[in-house]
C-alpha cells in the first residue's frame, strides 16, 4: 500500500518514487519501465495519475517514450566527438558501448547539386550511395546517408556490408586512412522514416551534420549527411 501525502497530488508522489527507483537502480539505464495499466495496479490510481507522472520524468529526461513501444529509462548522454579523425566506432568504443552499424539501402545513382559540389565531381558522374543505422548497446544514435565517387569505390557496398564499418571497406580500396575535412551542424525535425529508425518522436528535434572526407592525398572520397538523436548525443567539435 502507498501512504499517500497530504496536500500533494498523487502523480507527483508517483513521479518521485519511481525517479528514486530508477536513481537506486532498480530501473536500469535502457530498461522499459512497466506499463501505464502495470503501475495504475500497483498504485492503485487511473492511467491519466500515472502518464502525469511518466510526462513529469519524461520532461526531466529521465525517461523517454517511444510510440508504439513503452517508457524506457534514459541513457547517458553520449559525448560524439567531431575532429580530423571521426570514427563512430571508436567514439562508441571508448564509452564501454558496443558499436553496430547495419547497411540499410545501397544504390548506384547520379552526382546532384550539393552531392555533386562537395564530391568534386561534375553533374551527372556516378555515385555509390549508402544508407545506415548506427546503433551503441543495441539503441540508435545515428542514420547516415554517405556518398562516394561511383567510379573509384565501385562494388563498396559489399565490405561495407561484410565489416559494418566504412573504415574498414576503404581498406580494401588502398585507403589506409583519411581525414575529416569539414563539418556543418544544424538542427531540424525528422522525417517520419528517420524517427521511426531513431525511435523518437517526430517532433523532437535531431542534429544534422554534412561531412566531407578526403585521403590523405587531398583527394574527396566522401560525403555524408548524418541524423543524430539529440537526446543521447553530445556532438563535441575538435576533440580528439
Amino acid at each position: 500500500m502507498i501512504d499517500w501525502q497530504a496536500g500533494e497530488a498523487k502523480w507527483r508522489q508517483i513521479e518521485r518514487i519511481l525517479k528514486e527507483e530508477i536513481t537506486l537502480g532498480d530501473f536500469p539505464s535502457g530498461e522499459k519501465l512497466p506499463t501505464e495499466l502495470v503501475l495504475a495496479k500497483r498504485f492503485g490510481v487511473n492511467r491519466h495519475t500515472v502518464r502525469q507522472a511518466i510526462g513529469a520524468l519524461a520532461d526531466a529526461d529521465l525517461v523517454r517514450v517511444e510510440q508504439g513501444r513503452g517508457t524506457f529509462v534514459q541513457e547517458a548522454v553520449l559525448d560524439y566527438n567531431l575532429s580530423q579523425r571521426t570514427r563512430f566506432s571508436q567514439n562508441v568504443s571508448r564509452k564501454q558501448k558496443l558499436p553496430h552499424k547495419r547497411l540499410l539501402e545501397w544504390e548506384e545513382t547520379k552526382a546532384r547539386g550539393k552531392v555533386a559540389r562537395n564530391l568534386q565531381l561534375k553533374e551527372g558522374m556516378p555515385v555509390l550511395r549508402l544508407f545506415s543505422v548506427s546503433e551503441a548497446d543495441g539503441i540508435p544514435v545515428c542514420c547516415s546517408e554517405s556518398f562516394l565517387p561511383g567510379i573509384r569505390f565501385e562494388g563498396l557496398e559489399e565490405a561495407f556490408r561484410e565489416t559494418g564499418s566504412l573504415t574498414e571497406a576503404f581498406k580494401s580500396y588502398g585507403i589506409a586512412d583519411y581525414q575529416r575535412k569539414e563539418t556543418r551542424i544544424t538542427s531540424h525535425l525528422p522525417t517520419a522514416r528517420i524517427a521511426e529508425l531513431l525511435r523518437q518522436p517526430k517532433t523532437r528535434p535531431i542534429l544534422l551534420t554534412e561531412n566531407i572526407d578526403i585521403d590523405m592525398n587531398g583527394g574527396v572520397i566522401e560525403t555524408g549527411f548524418t541524423s543524430f538523436a539529440s537526446d543521447r548525443v553530445q556532438l563535441i567539435v575538435g576533440g580528439i
